[in-house]
């Protein structure tokens, strides 16, 4: 079982965050954002289970850094919906 869907709404909302804070030190260090996703894995588990119509609203908050509550609600929810 892919382990977002083991997390509670709390854990899985400081997941979000904390890779937020990964891809912005990793980008603000100066990789470019092409070799940033060329190389990364971090979006993986998340790949596999958040709808594909929702994913890319997914990496574009998180290489955004954005910290909507509205948009990190509704993914969090989407990812703890498949649990059920």
């Amino acid at each position: 079982m892919n382990k977002l869907l083991k997390m509670t709404e709390s854990e899985l909302k400081d997941y979000i965050f904390n890779v937020q804070n990964v891809v912005k030190q990793k980008l603000d260090s100066g990789i470019d954002i092409d070799d940033f996703l060329d190389e990364t894995t971090i979006f993986d588990d998340f790949e596999n289970i958040i709808p594909d119509e929702e994913f890319p609203i997914f990496v574009i908050a998180i290489l955004n850094n954005y910290k909507s509550d509205v948009i990190i609600d509704k993914l969090v929810n989407s990812i703890l919906s498949i649990k059920k």
